[in-house]
């Protein structure tokens, strides 16, 4: 299940950063892999999640090459 699949208030873990070599390399120098997550709202372009103290909108291409586990 990808980032971009779930729905507003799901959480898990991400397990999985694909996409380009500079979306991956960003994501993980950022610290998402293997981070905890909480969606709070999505739309057809973007996704607003919650890693720990940090928020970010992730464009639905870019959620939709994150692997998650969800709890």
């Amino acid at each position: 299940m990808t980032l971009f699949d779930c729905s507003v208030g799901s959480s898990g873990t991400v397990t999985q950063i694909g996409g380009g070599e500079n979306t991956h390399r960003r994501l993980v120098d950022l610290g998402l892999l293997n981070a905890r997550y909480h969606v709070r709202a999505r739309n057809k372009h973007s996704v607003l999640v919650d890693f720990g103290s940090t928020s970010c909108v992730i464009q639905s291409n870019v959620a939709a090459n994150i692997t998650i586990l969800e709890r």
